[in-house]
């Protein structure tokens, strides 16, 4: 499912939504005004093996996954 983070125009408060459909319209939770939303970051990678098993110049790329959970 997709998760999107949003944050409103007026307040600023930032939140994140699972969103089922692309043309929902958002509001913000506290204030009811329009949101715009934030470019997510998002992570690569497998957590039961890490990162050898990414391409040699992902797997330079900082921070580096945990590998010792």
């Amino acid at each position: 499912m997709p998760l999107f983070e949003y944050q409103c125009e007026q307040c600023s408060y930032r939140f994140d939504k699972i969103v089922l459909s692309t043309n929902t319209k958002m509001q913000c939770p506290l204030c009811q005004a329009n949101v715009k939303k934030l470019m997510s970051s998002f992570s690569i990678g497998n957590p039961q093996t890490g990162m050898e098993n990414l391409p040699k110049d992902l797997q330079d790329i900082q921070p580096k996954m945990c590998t010792n959970c």
